[in-house]
């Protein structure tokens, strides 16, 4: 094959894969506000469950640790409330969805704060929601 007929193609390949990107989907999620009651202890690390209204057998779960630095070298330290997460949902969980956030202890895992509140899931959107933490 001639070299101007493979620079062609590479530059081919090139808009393609290009154009491909800037026609991606936009990610499906919900950009979520933690906030904390006074009386909620430090929270060093956190998890969070996702759970369609119509559909309590699904979820989607994961955990987090704070990023700011602690005084102990193997601890974060604790969040600094109120602060924003954007939580990626998948697509398949459009609709009305409950969103539960744990604080836990970061020796035992036992639940120091927790809250939950409603949000509806849009593809391919970003949705808001509003989560305050309480001490149980």
């Amino acid at each position: 094959m001639s070299r101007l007929r493979l620079n062609t193609l590479a530059a081919a390949a090139l808009a393609c894969a290009l154009c491909a990107g800037a026609c991606a989907k936009e990610s499906t999620s919900v950009l979520t506000v933690i906030e904390a009651d006074a009386a909620a202890p430090p929270v060093l690390l956190m998890q969070v469950r996702i759970v369609p209204a119509d559909d309590p057998t699904r979820t989607l779960s994961s955990r987090f640790t704070s990023p700011n630095l602690g005084d102990a070298g193997d601890r974060p330290g604790p969040f600094v409330f109120p602060f924003a997460m954007s939580l990626t949902v998948d697509a398949s969980f459009a609709g009305p969805v409950v969103i539960m956030m744990e604080g836990l202890d970061w020796d035992t895992n036992a639940v120091i704060a927790a809250g939950s509140t409603t949000a509806d899931v849009v593809p391919q959107h970003e949705t808001q929601a509003i989560v305050r933490l309480l001490r149980p």
